[in-house]
């Protein structure tokens, strides 16, 4: 049976915001407790974990997700995939990890960062458990939700008991990586319930290809913002990347809710896909971007007027350089978003990952290349770090969009005016905040008026222009108060 997107995207919606709640007031009390220097050390240890763990990981997760969503339906093919997958896993994540070790104590083993690789090295143990894929693909958001959310309020607990002050930045990651590995470990009991090894078949050769291709595609971001991160830390400062990464957290945080529109539909489009229903696949495609638009636009403008109020909220005043970063990373955020309905409900689906391998290196190339020279010509910072990353993105949009609509023929107007609108109505945010500004004083009482008269704003103008998002909306909750 095929279960409710809505009643997904509630669930996936409700975890991202629990995702969101937790680090806006947890992530507050550890910038502020560990300060800049800790937390940049923390980030940059972090840094480098990630370009190892792309390859422990290995896109299992991506490509495990929309496989099982096409053959759901036949156990034995289920069991037999999973089987070769978690095998694949295990052993990608034992080598990555004897490399990783070795790499780590050449490099770093007598400076201060090496203990935290050494605590981050945890994760590739961890990672062997981690199975969600399947869960995602049966659309069993529920089970999801409740279980993330209650290791959340654990690891909540353990962090206010342990993290006290700036010398307990080891303890901060070990809790990361303990409430990662028993959230790993919860779901794969879960799905031990349902799915059985079966190594009658098991096989690597004919995964090999698509997972070294999503394993490129679906970590861009090594030529993105993980090269940005390295390359503060290397050539220009730990507090650079702590201004960096706080901007990026923040931003991150807010776009993963509009995001979860995107993943909750990835295994229903697949199978759309997998039947050939191309009607109905275009129709639940434009759906996705409309609604997604009418989200991503406010947030990322709303966004833009208050960050410099954010992050002295969110971490303290020693943050008010972060400022100017999250003001770009607002508007970064826009980008990601239609780069990801783009690369993974369209090309992906389509089964067209070589050619995004490629147009992801292009990009990725331009952004090295720009900020190569930001750094010769001694103007590299986080700000135009991120800037240079904004606009290779823009590049990536450009040429993903093009291939779309010229190669694969299909009609799918991202940028049409029926998404677009939701930026106009979001313009307005601008002035508004420069006003209450001129009027009002002190940082909470800005934010709060900032953020509830754009907000307000907004649904005016979505109310007078009879939008067909709040009608989508009434309609549904008439029905369900009828129903009643």
């Amino acid at each position: 049976m095929q279960k409710s997107l809505i009643k997904n995207a509630i669930y996936k919606i409700t975890l991202n915001f629990f995702n969101l709640i937790v680090p806006v007031i947890i992530g507050a009390y550890v910038y502020r407790t560990l300060g800049t220097d800790a937390i940049g050390r923390v980030k940059t240890g972090e840094t480098i974990f990630n370009y190892f763990f792309i390859f422990a990981a290995f896109g299992v997760y991506q490509y495990g997700l929309r496989e099982v969503s096409k053959i759901r339906t036949d156990k034995e093919k289920v069991n037999q995939l999973f089987t070769s997958l978690f095998t694949f896993s295990l052993m990608t994540n034992v080598v990555t990890l004897i490399i990783y070790l070795v790499v780590s104590y050449l490099g770093y083993g007598s400076k201060a960062l090496f203990p935290v690789l050494m605590v981050y090295g945890t994760n590739f143990f961890l990672n062997i458990f981690f199975v969600e894929w399947v869960n995602e693909a049966y659309e069993d958001y529920g089970f999801i939700t409740i279980k993330t959310v209650i290791v959340k309020i654990i690891y909540v607990i353990l962090l206010l008991t342990f993290v006290k002050s700036s010398d307990n930045y080891l303890v901060f990651i070990g809790l990361l990586a303990l409430t990662t590995g028993l959230n790993n470990i919860i779901s794969f009991i879960y799905v031990k319930r349902r799915v059985k090894f079966d190594f009658s078949n098991i096989r690597f050769a004919p995964h090999l290809k698509p997972l070294f291709l999503v394993v490129i595609f679906s970590n861009g971001n090594i030529l993105y913002t993980q090269l940005d991160r390295f390359m503060l830390g290397q050539f220009v400062s730990e507090k650079s990347v702590s201004y960096y990464t706080m901007a990026q957290q923040i931003a991150t945080m807010i776009n993963a809710i509009m995001l979860s529109i995107i993943q909750v539909t990835i295994p229903r489009l697949s199978f759309l896909v997998g039947s050939e229903n191309d009607n109905q696949y275009l129709g639940l495609l434009n759906r996705i971007a409309k609604i997604y638009s009418a989200l991503l636009f406010p947030a990322a403008i709303g966004l833009y007027v208050v960050a410099d109020l954010g992050v002295v909220i969110y971490g303290s005043k020693e943050f008010i350089p972060a400022g100017p970063v999250l003001k770009i990373f607002a508007l970064y955020m826009i980008t990601i978003g239609f780069e990801s309905i783009l690369s993974n409900q369209v090309i992906y689906i389509k089964k067209k990952e070589n050619i995004l391998v490629r147009l992801i290196f292009l990009s990725g190339i331009v952004n090295a290349a720009l900020n190569s020279l930001c750094l010769y010509f001694g103007v590299l910072t986080a700000e135009t770090a991120i800037l240079t990353t904004a606009v290779a993105n823009i590049l990536l949009i450009a040429l993903e969009y093009q291939y779309i609509r010229r190669y694969l023929k299909i009609p799918f107007q991202l940028l049409s005016w029926a998404n677009l609108k939701y930026l106009v109505f979001s313009l307005p945010f601008i002035p508004i905040s420069l006003v209450i500004r001129s009027v009002f004083n002190g940082t909470i009482l800005l934010f709060i008026l900032i953020v509830a008269a754009c907000g307000l704003l907004y649904m005016v103008i979505l109310v007078l222009s009879k939008d067909e998002i709040i009608t989508l909306f009434t309609s549904k909750m008439k029905g369900k108060f009828l129903k009643k």
